[in-house]
């Protein structure tokens, strides 16, 4: 009897999930605990154990996108079992021993047509194209066009069409999956919400000499302490200063909270140029750490949120949002970050430089911090935004105000 597997809800907040990735091929002997696929939802992707043992029947190719409880696979007790009259019917439709007709051999008139091996979702696409499926190499379990044959032969013939025009198609990515859902959050933020960056420039040379100080006792600290640690440390002193920096607005109701949950962009690369992403790690009631403490926690759910290890709680639930550029543009440069939603701030630092200032009626060389401060006007009016933002500028400046 076949057993179905649906599409599993790895969170709470998890409505459909992408199957980034089968890790067995259609037709293998899976054990129950077995690494089954990556499944990828709307902020991370988990790797998912096989909750049965069985002859795995994939019904949902990779790059799929479909809501919770959709089947997705079902389990055979013996490879050529037969599926019971609906039971699994969706599932036995796409049945990997479909075949469709090829195009008739020019061999000889006697010759018979060969038969090609193909899932119907890779048909259905290749009929809606045009596509030939004799003119396709499948990649499949014993050589069965699948869905990514198809679109790569799409592909190829765009980057064909395009080319006559004078322009070549380098790659095309779909806006589903990780990369769909940034996309949709983005132009909702921008579209939802009243809101601008305002940008700074502070003084970190004491600051950078104060961090020095804390990478020369690595060893005995458990940790090489990072800026970004002073950093957040310095916005949480801000915070204490401006707390309506520390809120979310939703649902016409702006929440001010008292304990300061630290959203972290985090990047999130993926197998080419092309599909890597941005999550948003949270660590939490930052308020009540130190800077090691803080740089601890960072670099374990950074760790977590990359290999896909991060809990739901881990992923939801900032206050306020750090999106720093740091290392990445060059040095000196401004920038105008998008919102994270709910929140109704975010700081997003750029890379240092070294600039000649007076000090006390003296030209001096100093290194320089680029800020930009982006908030919802909705909720933070101009003059507590550049209230948060001096308070910020003087702890950057005058660190020993974060050992306090």
């Amino acid at each position: 009897m076949a057993i179905d597997y649906t599409m599993p809800k790895l969170a709470m907040a998890m409505n459909e999930g992408t199957i980034a990735e089968w890790l067995v091929s259609h037709g293998d002997h899976v054990e129950k605990g077995q690494a089954l696929a990556s499944i990828e939802t709307e902020k991370v992707a988990y790797d998912v154990e096989s909750p049965e043992a069985g002859y795995l029947h994939i019904v949902v190719e990779a790059g799929e996108t479909v809501p919770c409880e959709t089947l997705i696979a079902y389990f055979l007790a013996t490879p050529d079992e037969e599926v019971a009259s609906g039971t699994s019917e969706s599932a036995d439709e796409a049945n990997s021993k479909v075949e469709a007709p090829a195009v008739a051999s020019s061999v000889g008139a006697a010759t018979k047509p060969q038969r090609i091996k193909a899932s119907p979702l890779a048909k259905k696409i290749a009929a809606d194209a045009g596509l030939n499926l004799g003119d396709i190499t499948g990649t499949g379990p014993g050589g069965r066009i699948v869905k990514r044959d198809v679109i790569a032969a799409q592909e190829s013939q765009a980057r064909t069409s395009h080319s006559r025009g004078g322009t070549r198609v380098l790659a095309e990515v779909p806006l589903k999956g990780m990369r769909g859902t940034i996309a949709s959050r983005m132009q909702e933020s921008l579209q939802s919400t009243a809101q601008l960056s305002s940008n700074w420039e502070s003084d970190i040379t004491t600051l950078l000499a104060m961090r020095k100080s804390f990478v020369a006792r690595e060893d005995a600290l458990g940790t090489r302490v990072s800026f970004n640690a002073f950093l957040i440390k310095a916005m949480v002193y801000a915070i204490r200063q401006v707390p309506m920096a520390n809120a979310c607005l939703e649902n016409d109701l702006i929440s001010v909270y008292e304990n300061i949950n630290m959203g972290i962009a985090i990047s999130m690369p993926g197998n080419s140029e092309y599909d890597s992403a941005l999550v948003v790690g949270v660590l939490r009631d930052v308020d009540q750490m130190g800077v090691v403490q803080i740089d601890k926690h960072m670099r374990a759910l950074i760790e977590r949120v990359r290999s896909g290890e991060a809990t739901a709680d881990e992923l939801s639930g900032s206050t306020i949002t750090l999106s720093s550029t740091a290392g990445i543009g060059p040095p000196g440069l401004m920038s105008t970050p998008v919102l994270n939603l709910p929140n109704v701030a975010l700081l997003g630092p750029s890379t240092p430089i070294e600039r000649i200032v007076p000090v006390k009626g003296k030209k001096r060389i100093r290194t320089m911090l680029p800020l930009s401060f982006t908030f919802d006007h909705r909720a933070l009016d101009g003059d507590p935004a550049a209230r948060y933002m001096s308070a910020l500028h003087d702890a950057l400046e005058n660190p020993e105000l974060l050992l306090a």
